[in-house]
């Protein structure tokens, strides 16, 4: 396990609102809520933030998303509330949705009021039923990144801007970044900051990747010159997976983010849900 960074586990910096499980396609069998809290206890994680796949209705062509509708966020926060949590940390119950393959319909109401947060992806291209580039250019790839990053943005209750432009099906993404331009990422970046969604660095393969690093450098840096708010997290999809929390961490300290830029628990929460996080 990867020793704890000095100087930031102090509440509530250290956190993670990005954590999947078996209530996920992609999640390991054993990858069980009780198994997550106990390894990010013994971490000194301050907060956990379950972000299981859900979207209100199935999505033709993706089998992905069937049964991945608001039934597995009842079952998350039913056992969430069945075990005893540690004093030391707080967990939320929230949701992973999807804007790339359901648009706007990937919140609805119910969700949005069961959910204490939603981390949203718009960049899922590599799953079936997903839309493809008008045609194969630089261009045309850009244009589909930055069309579905603004309608993401736009949806009520995101909370959290999820693995911005990192797809296996977008490579190599820095001729793509290029195309995007700092006018456009400009653009994105203020939506994320009026909207209240803090940008995600992904310590998951984005993190592991020098191209995605790389590429994405400066759109992170200019998200920190204009004032956006970020999180850090392990994407994990097994206990195991939480140490790469601190992968995320060390990439973000690399660009220069400081615990101030980091969203909050309590920013998180405001206005979200009707639950409460289960709080000591």
């Amino acid at each position: 396990m990867a020793s704890k960074p000095e100087a930031i586990l102090s509440n509530p910096i250290y956190a993670d609102f990005h954590v999947h499980t078996r209530l996920s396609p992609c999640g390991k069998r054993d990858a069980t809520l009780g198994s997550m809290i106990a390894r990010a206890h013994a971490k000194g994680i301050s907060a956990l933030g379950f972000a299981d796949h859900v979207t209100p209705l199935p999505i033709p062509g993706c089998n992905f998303y069937n049964g991945q509708q608001i039934e597995v966020l009842y079952a998350a926060r039913g056992i969430v509330n069945a075990l005893e949590i540690p004093p030391e940390l707080t967990v939320l119950v929230g949701v992973e949705a999807d804007y790339t393959l359901a648009g706007s319909n990937c919140l609805d109401a119910d969700v949005r009021a069961h959910a204490d947060h939603v981390i949203c992806a718009a960049s899922h291209f590599h799953l079936p039923a997903a839309p493809t580039p008008r045609e194969d250019t630089l261009e045309a790839r850009a244009d589909l990144q930055v069309e579905m990053a603004r309608g993401m943005l736009a949806v009520d209750g995101v909370s959290v801007w999820a693995h911005p432009f990192d797809c296996t099906e977008m490579r190599p993404l820095a001729p793509i970044m290029a195309a995007i331009g700092e006018v456009r990422m400009a653009e994105l970046i203020r939506m994320a900051i009026d909207r209240g969604v803090a940008i995600e660095f992904n310590g998951g393969p984005a993190a592991t990747s020098l191209a995605y690093c790389d590429a994405t450098a400066g759109f992170f840096g200019l998200a920190r010159e204009m004032g956006a708010r970020f999180t850090i997290t392990a994407d994990a999809h097994h206990a195991d997976d939480l140490d790469r929390l601190d992968v995320a961490l060390d990439w973000a300290r690399s660009l220069g983010v400081r615990d101030g830029e980091l969203m909050t628990v309590e920013e998180l929460m405001a206005g979200r849900s009707t639950h409460p996080p289960v709080l000591h």
